[in-house]
């Protein structure tokens, strides 16, 4: 289920990384879920389930074919519950993981 969602988010952030391109005045937003860096993350097993759960409601929403306001939204909120997840070193930690890639 984890594989599945890490792989969907991937494709995902592929899609929408080619769909935003085209539209210049988009801020650009890369999304990526943490739990593929879990353990440099050091997430247990609550907040592992919390992003879990968070992911599936994102998806939920994108089943409804949302504009690319409405997505932008959708992956700020996202993006904000799964940082209120962190703890101050996780959050530190992820923000080095990202500026990486």
């Amino acid at each position: 289920m984890i594989k599945r969602l890490i792989f969907s988010t991937f494709l995902f952030g592929a899609f929408s990384g080619q769909l935003f391109g085209q539209e210049a005045e988009l801020q650009e937003n890369v999304s990526y879920d943490p739990s593929f860096w879990a353990q440099e993350l050091k997430l247990d097993a609550e907040q592992r389930s919390k992003i879990e759960v968070i992911n599936a409601e994102f998806y939920e929403q994108l089943k409804s074919r949302p504009s690319l306001t409405q997505l932008q939204t959708y992956l700020q909120e996202r993006q904000e519950l799964i940082l209120d997840t962190f703890h101050a070193r996780q959050k530190r930690k992820w923000e080095k993981i990202v500026s990486t890639l």
